[in-house]
């Protein structure tokens, strides 16, 4: 009799062993759809696509933009507001199922990385040199010989790496653009290159700065969400992104954020 309990008990748990899985095989390829609930990281005090209210809550563009796709593709989304240069190697990792920071394509993150198609693309998602009214800055030319701001893991930054030597650049390297702005205040540095959306922001709250085209590297494809390799939720998002294009949805959305 006791064998035959303990050989039903061993059934029974090997059946229960057999229903758990992994959380993040729902969403590789081939896998089931039980995950309804996807980990996000973003890095806020990225206006206008990242922000944080009076109650600790994330707003913006691409906050908006996430959770419309993630409804339309049949999830609900748990943010996390981390370093931006922590949200690849996270995604990459399993960490985060999605990654969504004003994200624009590279070579290099698409080795780590999936990206989306692009969500959002124009003139707002250029480059553009945010300065002091008062420093003489003008042209792309003027920042030759200057120490230039740049967010740590960003675009900008392996643009302005790759110019350095070029253009004699000094190159500061934080995680926050409000610390930089800060800096330049201060005089600790002459400019830093940041979207053209963004810019408009910062010198809409700083009546002491202004901004102006930034000419030199490469033109910026736009912003994507990006994904673990190889994972399903590209595609479901894909759809998702596309949807938003036509009904109208995203068009709504860059007006509310950029116009």
């Amino acid at each position: 009799m006791k064998k035959l309990i303990t050989g039903m008990m061993a059934v029974v748990m090997m059946a229960g062993l057999a229903g758990c899985g992994s959380k993040d095989d729902g969403n590789k390829e081939g896998g089931n759809t039980e995950k309804k609930e996807l980990t996000v990281y973003t890095n806020s005090g990225y206006k206008p696509y990242e922000m944080v209210d009076e109650k600790g809550n994330l707003y913006g563009f691409d906050i908006d933009v996430m959770n419309e796709a993630a409804k339309l593709a049949g999830y609900t989304v748990k943010w996390e507001d981390v370093d931006f240069d922590g949200i690849v190697p996270s995604v990459k990792q399993g960490k985060a199922d999605i990654g969504i920071a004003g994200i624009t394509y590279t070579e290099e993150r698409a080795e780590q990385v999936d990206f989306s198609e692009v969500y959002y693309a124009g003139e707002d998602a250029q480059n553009y040199v945010l300065t002091m009214k008062d420093s003489g800055m003008k042209k792309t030319e003027d920042i030759k010989g200057k120490k230039i701001g740049t967010q740590m893991g960003t675009i900008q930054e392996s643009i302005l790496n790759s110019l350095q030597d070029e253009y004699k650049l000094k190159l500061d390297k934080r995680k926050a653009y409000s610390d930089m702005v800060l800096e330049m205040k201060k005089g600790v540095i002459d400019a830093m290159v940041v979207e053209k959306a963004v810019a408009e922001e910062l010198a809409a709250d700083n009546s002491d700065l202004t901004f102006y085209k930034f000419e030199a590297g490469a033109e910026l494809a736009g912003n994507a969400m990006i994904f673990q390799k190889d994972n399903k939720l590209k595609d479901e998002f894909n759809t998702a992104i596309q949807t938003m294009k036509d009904n109208g949805k995203m068009d709504e959305l860059v007006k509310k954020y950029f116009k």
